[in-house]
């Protein structure tokens, strides 16, 4: 089948990088707990965070300014153009995956917050508002932020065994790039959903 074959790829990185997809599972899901514990500890906000929520806040405005087909076009032209550059940046000590994934772990727990403000349950939140596109969108992100994470460690503190940190560089670039389009397919499938589907199903549940 000539479009397994072409996933088959990706489908391996999750089972050959496990324990980077762990890693990169705890920075979001600390993002997510420090975002959602903040407001009851009164935690003073992270730096620059605000600014990158108000720019959130303000695409998905212009984006649904638009037609639905195109909406989705842009949102998935948007998430993979920041997975792009979350991997370009990896090599740079890990810092662009870690601030990714801190982020889009503290928006989502910014969301469960504003939903218990307005009354509404987390977990009709998590099944309506996040689980339908989540479930392709979320496998993409953890797996760019695994490979930048492993870019930065080992273009960094720790080049691969008898490798130099260029030739770690280049391995792992290796190992991305047949994994894109697997990455491509789910951000396309998540920017779908999250356009046609997740809009309804929010509306049905509230």
């Amino acid at each position: 089948m000539p479009v397994f074959s072409l996933l088959k790829p990706g489908l391996k990185a999750f089972v050959d990088n496990r324990n980077w997809l762990v890693i990169a599972l705890f920075i979001f899901v600390a993002g997510a707990f420090y975002s959602y514990f903040a407001v009851a500890f009164e935690a003073a906000p992270l730096p620059g965070v605000e600014s990158q929520l108000a720019e959130v806040e303000e695409l998905f405005r212009m984006i649904l300014d638009n037609p639905p087909l195109i909406t989705a076009l842009l949102v998935f032209v948007n998430n993979f153009f920041s997975m792009l550059i979350m991997l370009m940046f990896g090599a740079l000590a890990g810092i662009s995956p870690l601030v990714s994934l801190f982020l889009n772990g503290f928006i989502l727990g910014a969301v469960a917050v504003a939903y218990k403000a307005e009354g509404i349950p987390i977990l009709t939140m998590l099944i309506a508002g996040i689980l339908p596109h989540g479930l392709f969108e979320l496998p993409a992100l953890f797996l760019c932020g695994a490979f930048a994470l492993k870019l930065g460690y080992h273009c960094v503190a720790a080049p691969l065994p008898e490798k130099t940190r260029l030739e770690s560089f280049r391995l792992i670039w290796k190992e991305i790039t047949p994994a894109l389009p697997l990455v491509t397919l789910l951000l396309l499938g998540a920017a779908l959903i999250e356009i046609f589907i997740t809009g309804r199903l929010v509306e049905s549940f509230l």
